[in-house]
C-alpha cells in the first residue's frame, strides 16, 4: 500500500518583478512527499528555497500550479480557513527561531495548542521536552536561553501539535558547528519516530544526511542530489 501523500506541489511557478524585470523563481517546479518522509533541499542563495517553503506553508501564493497538503489545495483556500489548517496541519521551524520574548519556554511551546483551541496537555509537553533536552528551562524567557536551546524550543513548538508536515527553513543556519551538530541529532531523533513529513531548506551538507532524499533547486526546478 503506498504512503498517504502529504504534501503535493505541480506546475509550482512563482514570479517577481525587480527593476522592471520579472524573475521566474520557480518555474513549474513538481514535488511529492509522502507521510512520514524527510526531504531536503539544497540550492544556491537566492534560487528560490525560502520561497518553495513559503508556498508550501500557504504564508504565499503561487502565480501558476497548485500546492495541496493533506488533501487541501493551499492556493485554493481562502483565508482565514488557510490559517486554521497551517495551523492544525504544519509545523514550522525557522533560522531565527520567531520565539516570543515575553512568553516562558512553556508558553512559547503551548502557542500552536492555544491558535487551535485545543487543551493543553501537560505530560505531552513535558515528555516532548525531556526528549529534546530542554525540561529544565520551561519556566525561563528566550532571552535567557543560548541559540541550541532556543532551536530547540522552537522545534518542541513546531512538533506539540502533531502536525502532519514539518518545515524547517535553515533550522540550524544562525547556530555554530558544534551546536548545529547537536541540534540536527536531535532533529533526527524526534522527527524519525512521527508519522510527519519533513521538508528542509538547507545549506548545510550535514543536515542533509538525517533525509531521505536531497534535491537541488536549480533554474526553478528540482533535481536529485
Amino acid at each position: 500500500m503506498a504512503a498517504e501523500s502529504v504534501l503535493n506541489l505541480a506546475g509550482l511557478t512563482r514570479r517577481f518583478v525587480s527593476g522592471g524585470e520579472t524573475i521566474r523563481v520557480l518555474d513549474g517546479l513538481d514535488l511529492e512527499v509522502s507521510a512520514g518522509e524527510r526531504v531536503a533541499i539544497m540550492g544556491a542563495s537566492g534560487s528560490g528555497k525560502s520561497t518553495l517553503l513559503h508556498l508550501a506553508a500557504g504564508m504565499d501564493r503561487p502565480d501558476e500550479g497548485r500546492v495541496v497538503v493533506v488533501g487541501h489545495d493551499m492556493a485554493e483556500t481562502p483565508e482565514p480557513r488557510r490559517t486554521r489548517l497551517r495551523a492544525a496541519a504544519i509545523g514550522l521551524v525557522f533560522q531565527d527561531f520567531n520565539l516570543i520574548d515575553s512568553l516562558t519556554v512553556a508558553e512559547n511551546i503551548e502557542l500552536p495548542m492555544w491558535l487551535n483551541r485545543r487543551p493543553i496537555d501537560d505530560e505531552a509537553t513535558h515528555r516532548l521536552t525531556r526528549e529534546l533536552g530542554i525540561d529544565g528551562l520551561l519556566e525561563r524567557l528566550p532571552g535567557e536561553l543560548s541559540g541550541g536551546e532556543q532551536q530547540r524550543v522552537a522545534i518542541a513548538r513546531a512538533l506539540i501539535h502533531e502536525p502532519r508536515l514539518l518545515l524547517a527553513d535553515e533550522p540550524t543556519g544562525a547556530l555554530d558547528q558544534v551546536t548545529a551538530a547537536g541540534v540536527l541529532d536531535l532533529f533526527d531523533q524526534v522527527t524519525a519516530g512521527r508519522d510527519c513529513a519533513l521538508v528542509m531548506v538547507t545549506h548545510n551538507p550535514d543536515a542533509a544526511r538525517i533525509c531521505d532524499r536531497t534535491l537541488w533547486l536549480q533554474q526553478g526546478r528540482l533535481e536529485a542530489g
